[in-house]
């Protein structure tokens, strides 16, 4: 089985890659960084290195790359492809879908009805969704019918940290990461894909992705960005404060209570998934940069994201929801000066004001009672 995967970077390397090729797959990187292509083909393979208490490593060999911009060779892998995933960020997702659109025609054309799944691992709810949307813009009849019969669109979850930290590495391509991770896969879309070692086969993602948006994304986040204020570096320094615990543990509670009435989940498991994530969080060998898990503010405070859509649930079942809203504060307060989109953010405080910067930024309509707490706690937060 041939795989292509949009997006060689840590995730790409160290999780999807990593657990395609214990699924003996050829896989093909695509990326638009001629030094992760370059390295790729240079080498041939690659370290995964988990960081826990102990060290362990996994080579990842056989592995080939392209570029982004060789449309001659990517056009080729396309063709031969049993399945294409990607780990590109959301932001992305229209872009590639637009070029899949082109490829996938020509396969379309020459490889008639081959079975192919194409499969979005990004932090975004029913990503694979997205990317769908793209593929099928101003697509003929012909081809959504080809698509329908030949093509799976499966959403998933995905789960691992994958910081930058610095270690020693013997290929510029090694890769860190920590010891947990979760895939799961719409098991009912999956046309031929669907043995891929690690993996979990679900009927219903909904409740594994909003889990995840949740407990994982949304209380790294919020960990993230009120440790930026109080001056930490890491993630593992700043959940041992006790303010920022509090508030990790605190959002954890809020939107565990939302998701279990939402979809009727056990909260016992759902608070053994919560003091998983709170100890992942504590990971010392991880050094993961505060810098990292916060990046990009304007995504992660829009209004489908991991810390608004948890803030609209817990309003919507009206149930309590304070320290998701020092989360989502917090990301206002986010000024590094290496992130443009941060920088946006800040600037947009200066010339339009906090309120209207929250509106603008959240998606929140300016008379949502949300609008004035999220500034409260803001003003708040300004003063630690």
């Amino acid at each position: 089985m041939k795989a292509v995967h949009f997006g060689a970077g840590n995730i790409g390397r160290g999780f999807i890659g990593y657990l395609l090729s214990k699924s003996e797959y050829d896989i093909t990187f695509v990326d638009i960084s001629d030094f992760l292509v370059d390295n790729i083909n240079e080498y041939g393979k690659y370290k995964v290195i988990t960081l826990s208490d102990s060290k362990s490593e996994e080579e990842i060999d056989n592995v080939k790359a392209v570029s982004l911009n060789d449309t001659e060779k990517l056009e080729k892998i396309i063709l031969e492809a049993d399945l294409i995933t990607t780990s590109i960020g959301a932001n992305n997702l229209k872009s590639t879908g637009e070029l899949l659109n082109k490829l996938l025609m020509k396969r379309f054309k020459i490889c008639g009805d081959k079975l192919l799944d194409i499969i979005a691992c990004e932090n975004a709810l029913f990503a694979t969704n997205i990317l769908k949307e793209s593929i099928l813009e101003e697509a003929t009849q012909e081809f959504k019918d080809y698509l329908d019969k030949s093509v799976g669109f499966p959403n998933s979850t995905v789960d691992r940290i994958v910081p930058n930290v610095k270690i020693k590495k013997e290929s510029p391509i090694d890769v860190a990461v920590e010891d947990f991770y979760e895939w799961d896969i719409e098991k009912n879309n999956v046309k031929i894909n669907n043995n891929i070692v690690g993996a979990a086969y679900v009927d219903n993602l909904e409740p594994y992705l909003e889990r995840k948006l949740f407990l994982l994304n949304g209380a790294h986040a919020a960990t993230a960005y009120i440790g930026y204020i109080k001056g930490y570096k890491f993630i593992h320094e700043a959940i041992k404060d006790e303010f920022i615990r509090n508030i990790a543990i605190g959002f954890h509670k809020e939107a565990i209570q939302a998701l279990s009435k939402k979809h009727n989940l056990d909260i016992k498991l759902l608070n053994e998934y919560s003091q998983k994530l709170i100890k992942r969080f504590e990971n010392f060998y991880l050094q993961d940069e505060l810098f990292r898990v916060g990046r990009d503010p304007m995504r992660k405070l829009s209004s489908n994201d991991r810390l608004i859509t948890p803030l609209k649930l817990c309003y919507k079942l009206d149930m309590k929801y304070d320290n998701i809203l020092y989360g989502v504060a917090a990301g206002f307060l986010f000024n590094y000066s290496g992130d443009e989109k941060a920088e946006k953010i800040q600037n947009s405080i200066l010339s339009e004001g906090i309120h209207t910067t929250i509106c603008n930024i959240t998606g929140l309509e300016e008379n949502n009672v949300l609008v004035n707490m999220i500034e409260d706690k803001y003003k708040e937060l300004s003063n630690l």
